[in-house]
C-alpha cells in the first residue's frame, strides 16, 4: 500500500469512527429482514422438511421396503437383513428409524443453521407429526398396518428423528464454529 492509499484509508476510517450511533439510521426492513433469517417460522421450516420427507421418503421405500410396500419393485431390501438378524419386530423398529433419519440427514443439507435449530425446538412435534402422517400415507397406498408394528416403527422413527436431528444441530453447530 503506497502513501497515498494509506492516507486515504485513515482519512476514511477516521470519518467513520466520529459517526455516531445517533446519526446512523437503521430500514425497518433490515430488522425485519435479520428478524426472519435469525428466527425462522417454524411453519415454514415445518414445510421445507415435509418436502424433503416427501421425496426422501418415497425414495429411501426402493432400498428399505416397508410394511409391504415396495413401489420400485425391488428385489433386495433392508428389511431382508433386519429379519434376518432379529425377526420382524426389530425390523419394523429399525425401519421406522431408517425411514426418518434418512430424511432429516438430508433435511440438514438444505436448512440453515437457525432453520437446523428451529426443528431442534420443535423435535418431538415435528417427528412426531410425520411419522404419523407417513402412516397415514402407508395405509393410503395399501400398507397392511398392524398395532404393535405400528407401534413399533412409530417408536423407531421419533428414535431415528432425535438422533439424526441432534446430529445434525451437533454438526452444524461445530462448522459453523470453524
Amino acid at each position: 500500500m503506497d502513501l497515498g492509499q494509506k492516507n486515504e484509508w485513515l482519512k476514511e476510517f477516521t470519518e467513520f469512527s466520529n459517526i455516531k450511533s445517533e446519526q446512523v439510521q437503521v430500514p425497518a426492513s433490515a430488522y425485519s429482514n435479520l428478524k426472519k433469517r435469525l428466527f425462522p417460522s417454524p411453519w415454514m421450516v415445518f414445510g421445507k422438511v415435509a418436502g424433503v420427507h416427501a421425496i426422501v421418503g418415497s425414495l429411501s421405500l426402493a432400498v428399505c421396503n416397508q410394511f409391504g410396500l415396495n413401489p420400485f419393485n425391488t428385489q433386495q431390501s433392508l428389511t431382508d437383513w433386519f429379519m434376518r438378524i432379529a425377526g420382524h419386530n426389530f425390523c419394523m423398529l429399525l425401519c421406522g428409524v431408517f425411514f426418518m433419519m434418512t430424511t432429516y440427514l438430508l433435511a440438514n443439507v438444505v436448512l440453515t443453521l437457525e432453520e437446523v435449530e428451529a426443528v431442534k425446538r420443535y423435535e418431538w412435534l415435528q417427528t412426531g407429526i410425520i411419522g404419523l402422517v407417513s402412516l397415514a400415507a402407508f395405509h393410503f397406498f395399501g400398507a397392511e398396518l398392524v398395532g404393535t408394528f405400528m407401534l413399533l416403527w412409530i417408536v423407531g422413527a421419533l428414535i431415528g428423528g432425535f438422533i439424526s436431528i441432534e446430529g445434525s444441530y451437533r454438526i452444524r453447530r461445530v462448522l459453523s464454529v470453524v
